[in-house]
């Protein structure tokens, strides 16, 4: 995560790229935000993020809270010391949750048992759990809980393997593929389909940051168990 502090900062990760976070949208659910109307999201609450921080099964204990950031400015793990930080936004009925202990390879299975555990948690909420690792090909796992209806996953490196049904999902939402609010989104070819679209569709428009927002995340440096620990440096740390 770039602008973090550096402990180790001769030491390389694996992946690429990445992309390891867990959004919540509780009711009541907000209009789908645009470049526009994001300047009008409710405001960072930090008191709740550190709430939200300590009650995740991937969270050993919190060592230290830094200040505040702007989302559009976390970057990805680039050094060991990196994954030792996770980032909660929480803006209004939405928490986001960016932790490389989300993180997957396609042998190791970490996302799962933190996105149970929110459903868990909050039945209530839609959920999107999401990891994206850019090795020399990029493995993906997209995990939806919409209320209401069975969950939606897909999993694999060039060939997705889908369970559930992500018209049903939309339809849940009150939006429909094609239609307004969610334009973009088609299911007219599952092979093609654009995971992006559609979990942006009910993300309500938070799936990734826009260019200029100025929405912030509060960023803490956690303590793991052994067993996460385990399965972090399985996923991350180059032989």
């Amino acid at each position: 995560m770039s602008s973090l502090p550096y402990d180790d900062p001769a030491g390389v990760t694996a992946p690429r790229l990445s992309v390891t976070q867990i959004t919540r949208i509780h009711p009541p659910v907000p209009a789908r935000y645009d470049q526009h109307t994001i300047t009008r999201a409710p405001a960072h609450d930090p008191v709740r993020a550190r709430q939200v921080v300590n009650e995740l099964s991937t969270v050993a204990g919190v060592l230290e809270e830094l200040d505040p950031v702007r989302r559009r400015d976390l970057g990805h793990p680039r050094v060991p010391a990196d994954l030792d930080y996770v980032a909660v936004g929480c803006w209004g009925t939405a928490v986001q949750i960016t932790d490389p202990a989300f993180g997957e390879n396609g042998i190791t299975y970490n996302l799962d048992d933190a996105f149970d555990a929110q459903v868990k948690e909050h039945p209530d909420a839609r959920i999107l759990g999401v990891c994206e690792m850019g090795f020399s090909e990029t493995y993906a796992k997209y995990l939806v809980h919409v209320p209401g209806v069975p969950r939606v996953g897909a999993d694999g490196w060039d060939d997705m393997d889908l369970t559930g049904d992500p018209a049903q999902t939309l339809r849940a939402i009150g939006a429909t593929a094609g239609e307004p609010g969610s334009a973009d989104v088609s299911l007219d070819d599952l092979e093609g389909f654009i995971w992006s679209d559609y979990l942006d569709v009910l993300a309500c428009g938070l799936h990734v940051p826009f260019v200029s927002e100025q929405l912030r995340v509060s960023v803490f440096k956690v303590t793991r168990s052994e067993d996460v620990q385990d399965a972090i440096e399985e996923v991350w740390h180059q032989d």
